[in-house]
């Protein structure tokens, strides 16, 4: 992935931010954690060598330009130790949501015939038995990890 000037500084900035070296970088949608609520929060996730982070970022349109927002935008941020995960596996976003949901206690993989007819999701499980689950653009980077 090719980057401009504004984009290496950006890096360049984060990279200085937390003291590391950034390993793998990609969009990603943060679906949310086990047994809370749906977060759906569009933002970047990368890594170093012993952590990963998530931040979203800010949507604007044309009509959020016309008109006064109604809520001002709060910055999400996460991070967590590459030691504290057990496991990661694809699953299908609606078993995502419906373990968020608390509707299913476990989420199940998702087979090769369900893949197809749905979106993947992954779900980083960790070992105090919590899970997050994010859409990845980049997973065989951070899987490599």
């Amino acid at each position: 992935m090719e980057e401009n000037n504004e984009s290496k500084e950006f890096w360049k900035e984060k990279t200085k931010e937390i003291g590391k070296e950034i390993l793998v970088k990609s969009f990603a949608r943060f679906i949310g954690e086990k047994a809370t609520k749906p977060s759906n929060l569009s933002g970047l996730l990368y890594a170093t060598d012993e952590r990963i982070y998530f931040e979203d970022f800010e949507k604007s349109s044309m009509l959020d330009m016309l008109m006064k927002k109604k809520k001002k935008y709060e910055k999400f941020t996460m991070n967590f130790l590459l030691s504290e995960i057990d496991s990661m596996q694809k699953v299908s976003e609606s078993t995502a949501i419906a373990c968020i949901n608390g509707d299913i206690e476990e989420a199940r993989p998702s087979g090769a015939i369900l893949s197809l007819f749905s979106t993947p999701a992954w779900e980083i499980k960790f070992n105090n038995g919590n899970s997050y689950f994010f859409e990845l653009f980049e997973p065989k980077a951070l899987l490599e990890i």
